[in-house]
């Protein structure tokens, strides 16, 4: 357990740093993307944005999202953020983004997305990997798209530029790739009744461990911590599955429309009834919970962690202040992008919410697919089940020990820990 009293305080040089890092992230932040396009679908009216924060390491990568309202800024954050996770996950490449803004809802949405892949084809091919994302099914929807472009798989483009792989070579890797990441997880990975594959699990298995693993730090037990999650896909309702299994209580769900609290929490077995029910990614709830009445009641109930899980920008001041009422001493950032800000290089919100939660950074909570990724694209054969979510859990837990470490304290100052590591591995240490 680190505290501020210990012998794990920074030092004062170290101190002085933190105290700095979010100046250097704003100017992070800042920094104009090495490459951005921007593409306009006459068939639809749909918008969209390739930004490549950089080609560090030869190659570039990060998923595709879709959502209305869906802008430049957001995706080129996004880029940045996943340059901040390849420093933890791997490989070391720089961090890009691609998104739409159009409505995932509309019959036309894969149309959309295949012409969306058709104008990015030539950076695909070449320097960019992509996946899923929010509200873009990888299995479902990425993989399919890519294949009829003739593209082996969505991470070709990374493959080839990073390690400059061709020919069979590729065509060996690229295939591991799909059957290891594609693979039926299983017990006693795969909750019952959910049939899901590596790479829509380990995201979830990433955001758990990360949890668990803060807990721990603070000398607190997993068993009977009580945890809100916001969002019900892969990532909340994997998030939520394993936390479940691991004794921890979950006292509130909440999707964008409707809210469940169970105040007495809900153990492995009610998750899973959850899971069993639920259409997709929405939250499977009785018209009494749902709408305004169940969002209200998700924002009462007492709890000691808040995981998010769903869209970006959620945490608003509004929303930091009304958990602390409810008692949550830490947040786990299992969505990319979730401080709301007033440009992507306001930093404010979430310097202040850095002394007033233990936080776990987004690049570190949520890099469960991204370092599934690297680790099998260093293999001409399909990783295991086990090896995948073991790699993953250990990556987790070793950067959230060196931002404890760094920040002195498992109780705060956390993310100014885990930025300072990230900006350092990506430009080097600071003088």
């Amino acid at each position: 357990m680190l505290t501020t009293e210990t012998k794990d305080t920074p030092p004062a040089g170290r101190q002085r740093t933190l105290r700095d890092v979010w100046h250097r992230y704003a100017r992070y932040l800042a920094t104009p993307p090495e490459t951005a396009i921007e593409w306009n679908d006459a068939e639809s009216g749909a918008r969209g944005w390739l930004a490549l924060n950089s080609l560090r390491g030869g190659a570039a990568g990060g998923g595709t999202r879709m959502r209305s309202g869906l802008g430049r800024d957001e995706v080129v954050y996004l880029a940045k953020v996943m340059e901040l996770k390849f420093a933890f996950s791997g490989p070391p490449i720089g961090g890009a983004k691609s998104g739409i803004a159009f409505d995932p809802s509309d019959p036309r949405k894969e149309e959309v997305l295949g012409r969306w892949f058709t104008a990015i084809n030539p950076y695909l091919r070449s320097v960019y990997g992509t996946a899923g994302d929010l509200n873009v099914d990888e299995s479902r929807e990425v993989l399919p798209i890519c294949g009829r472009l003739g593209l082996a798989h969505p991470q070709e483009g990374a493959l080839r530029g990073h390690y400059r792989l061709d020919g069979e070579a590729l065509a060996r890797r690229l295939r591991a790739m799909t059957e290891g990441m594609e693979q039926k997880a299983g017990s006693p990975f795969s909750p019952a009744g959910w049939n899901g594959s590596v790479s829509d699990l380990v995201t979830g298995y990433g955001v758990a461990s990360a949890a668990k693993r803060l807990l721990e730090l603070q000398g607190r037990s997993v068993e009977g911590a009580r945890v809100l999650i916001e969002g019900f896909g892969c990532v909340g309702g994997g998030a939520a599955h394993y936390l479940a299994e691991a004794g921890a209580r979950i006292v509130g769900i909440v999707d964008v429309a409707n809210g469940l609290v169970v105040p007495e929490g809900l153990d492995a077995k009610g998750v899973g009834e959850l899971l069993a029910r639920r259409t997709r990614t929405e939250l499977p709830v009785s018209s009494a919970e749902a709408g305004q009445e169940g969002l209200a009641a998700f924002r009462r109930v007492s709890a000691d962690i808040f995981i998010t899980a769903a869209a970006s920008g959620t945490l608003t001041a509004e929303a930091l202040d009304q958990m602390g009422d409810q008692g949550v001493r830490a947040i786990v950032c299992g969505s990319n992008l979730p401080f709301a800000s007033v440009c992507p290089e306001d930093t404010a919100l979430q310097a202040d919410a850095d002394t007033r939660f233990a936080i776990v950074a987004d690049f570190i909570a949520n890099l469960g697919a991204a370092h599934a990724f690297a680790f099998q694209m260093q293999r001409d054969d399909p990783a295991s089940v086990s090896e995948f979510f073991d790699a993953v859990a250990s990556t987790v837990e070793g950067a959230l020990d060196e931002a404890a470490q760094r920040a002195g304290s498992a109780e705060c100052r956390l993310l100014a820990g885990a930025l300072d590591m990230a900006l350092e591995r990506i430009s080097g240490p600071t003088a």
